[in-house]
């Protein structure tokens, strides 16, 4: 799933696990589920650190 970066990470000053640097916010990657679930609930400083990004349908984009 594509994710990007709420301005926690900069704010906390901390370095994403797989990314190995700190992400600028709004930038995107992809993650899988287990770990958007890490990123925005389970971790250990109770902080949202990414946002899905929606994804615009085909039909919506030719508009």
């Amino acid at each position: 799933m594509l994710v990007k970066a709420t301005d926690k990470y900069e704010k906390l000053n901390i370095q994403d696990n797989e990314l190995g640097r700190v992400p600028k916010e709004g930038e995107q990657w992809e993650v899988t589920e287990e770990r958007y679930e890490v990123l925005t609930k389970t971790n250990k400083y109770n902080t949202v650190f990414v946002e899905k990004v929606k994804m615009k349908k085909k039909a919506e984009q030719k508009e």
